[in-house]
C-alpha cells in the first residue's frame, strides 16, 4: 500500500532538511483543507490563502513541539488550525468590506457558521478524501479495464448495458469488478480512516 501513515509523515517534519516529507504532508492534506475553507464559504482564492495559513501554522506549531499525539488526533488538531484561519481570513475581508463601503460588516456576522457546522463539514471532507485515498490504492491495485467499469458503472452510475457495450464486457465481467472493488474498498477504508 501506497499510503504512508500521518505517523511517517510527521516523524519526517522533525527534520527540518527533509523538504519531500513537508511536500507529501501538503499534498495530503492542503486540498482537504482547500475544500473546507470553500464549504464554509470562502472564493477559491481565499479558501488558497487559508490552506496556506493553515499549513504554515501547523508546520511552525509542529515544529515547535506543540502537537502532542497523546492528546488528540492529527485530524482534530488540524481542524482547529483551519477553522481558525478560516475565520481569521473572514474577520479580514469584513473589515475591508467595511472600510471600502463603509457597512456595518452584519453580513459576515451572518455567515459565521457554528462550531458544530464547521466540525460537520471537516468530517464530510475528511470522509471524502479517506475515500478518495482509497479509491487511488484500489486503482493502483486493479487492471485499468476493472477500474474503468466500476467508475462508469459504479461512480457514474451508466446503465449496465451501455458500460458493457462501451467496454466489451458481459455482464458477469462487470459484476464481478463492482463486486471486487466494493470489497476491496470495505477492507481499505478503516486502515486507511486510521492511518491517513
Amino acid at each position: 500500500m501506497e499510503i504512508a501513515t500521518s505517523t511517517t509523515l510527521l516523524a519526517g517534519l522533525r527534520n527540518p532538511q527533509d523538504q519531500a516529507a513537508w511536500e507529501r504532508f501538503s499534498e495530503r492534506y492542503r486540498p482537504l483543507v482547500i475544500r473546507f475553507a470553500r464549504g464554509l464559504g470562502l472564493s477559491g482564492h481565499d479558501a488558497q490563502d487559508a490552506a496556506q495559513e493553515t499549513m504554515a501554522a501547523f508546520f511552525k506549531a509542529y515544529r515547535d513541539g506543540s502537537y502532542d499525539r497523546e492528546k488528540g488526533r492529527l485530524r482534530s488538531w488540524l481542524f482547529g488550525i483551519a477553522h481558525r484561519k478560516v475565520i481569521d481570513l473572514r474577520r479580514r475581508r469584513a473589515r475591508e468590506v467595511v472600510v471600502t463601503d463603509k457597512s456595518d460588516a452584519s453580513a459576515f456576522l451572518g455567515n459565521v457558521e457554528s462550531s458544530c457546522e464547521a466540525e460537520q463539514i471537516w468530517e464530510q471532507e475528511w470522509q471524502a478524501a479517506v475515500l478518495r485515498a482509497c479509491m487511488d490504492e484500489i486503482r493502483r491495485e486493479v487492471k485499468p479495464e476493472t477500474f474503468q467499469a466500476f467508475d462508469l458503472y459504479v461512480l457514474r452510475q451508466k446503465p449496465a448495458e451501455e458500460v458493457m457495450a462501451h467496454l466489451g464486457v458481459t455482464r458477469h465481467a462487470l459484476h464481478c469488478a463492482k463486486s471486487r472493488i466494493l470489497g476491496r474498498l470495505r477492507e481499505l477504508q478503516p486502515v486507511i480512516e486510521e492511518n491517513w
